[in-house]
């Protein structure tokens, strides 16, 4: 069985509108909430092995967020281009050319390719992944080069808005 999680950047600031996308930093409510969801997920058990994020600084920033919460158990914090620019079949292939020795991977990315992708997983649509949003994908796949729409599902979604209201 494998398992993998999709990170939506945490909120970034659009106080600078000359920046280029790829620039855009984090706003106070991003650096609030990157590591408020690596925490959460160390409490739940969630504790990824590799993050792979797309190059973009508010993408990288919220998995940097991970990687220090997780900086024991991490064995590789990467950019990987087709996270910002790539489609859900590009995303498909970076899971499935994973090393084995991976046990759970953290993908950071963006919208509206993150909804899109998570939705290939359930029957339960979701309109919009949360800034800083957190999707737990569960696959019966024995190797990540298996793992493939129709062995795979989303096990839960967990969005900052909706944790801080417990």
């Amino acid at each position: 069985m494998k398992e993998l999680l999709l990170i939506r950047h945490a909120k970034s600031s659009w106080e600078n509108p000359d920046l280029e996308d790829i620039k855009r930093p984090l706003n106070p409510r991003g650096l609030r909430d990157g590591p408020y969801m690596a925490a959460f997920c160390r409490e739940i058990g969630l504790i990824p092995d590799t993050l792979i994020s797309s190059p973009a600084v508010r993408a990288f920033s919220t998995a940097e967020f991970f990687f220090q919460e997780f900086i024991e158990e991490v064995i590789r914090l990467e950019k990987e281009t087709d996270l910002y620019f790539g489609s859900e079949s590009d995303w498909l292939h970076i899971i499935n050319e994973m090393e084995e020795k991976v046990s759970l991977p953290a993908f950071f990315s963006h919208n509206p390719t993150i909804t899109y992708f998570a939705n290939k997983f359930t029957q339960d649509h979701t309109d919009n992944v949360p800034t800083c949003g957190v999707v737990h994908l569960q696959s019966i796949a024995e190797s990540w080069a298996d793992l493939h729409y129709n062995n795979t599902f989303v096990k839960n979604f967990y969005f900052p808005k909706e944790l801080r209201k417990r």
